[in-house]
């Protein structure tokens, strides 16, 4: 058996509570967005205790979920509708780092009149792909 080592765990019931009103609150019509940072301070911890307890706690781990879901929603919306006072720099950087969204573009490259497939270097390589 190991011995248990550091702090106790902060986490209760009310932690999940506290999120779930967090959760209600953080919308962009309150001049506010739900973060994981932002949870993390009003709930007086830190990034990494909110991950750990969502690896302990199905429940907080679903609440993290909605989170990130919630903030991809609104991110979007706001992109999408938003008015002047929107940085959509800012709105896109957060889509793309937290929601792995990408502006892809798409070209037609031909050689000699044959069409050639162009494949991301990230497909190559999760696929093992072999190039001609």
């Amino acid at each position: 058996m190991k011995n248990k080592v550091g702090r106790p765990s902060k986490y209760s019931p009310e932690m999940l509570k506290e999120t779930e009103k967090y959760l209600e609150e953080a919308v962009p019509e309150n001049m506010d967005l739900p973060m994981v940072e932002g949870l993390a301070i009003r709930l007086n911890v830190s990034k990494q205790a909110l991950y750990r307890w969502a690896k302990k706690h199905k429940d907080f781990r679903n609440a993290l979920r909605r989170l990130k879901m919630l903030q991809k929603l609104h991110l979007a919306k706001i992109g999408i509708y938003g008015g002047k006072e929107i940085n959509a720099t800012i709105v896109a950087l957060m889509l793309r780092v937290n929601h792995k969204m990408v502006e892809t573009t798409k070209q037609d490259i031909t050689s000699k009149g044959e069409k050639v497939l162009v494949m991301p270097s990230e497909l190559v390589n999760k696929y093992d792909i072999e190039s001609k």
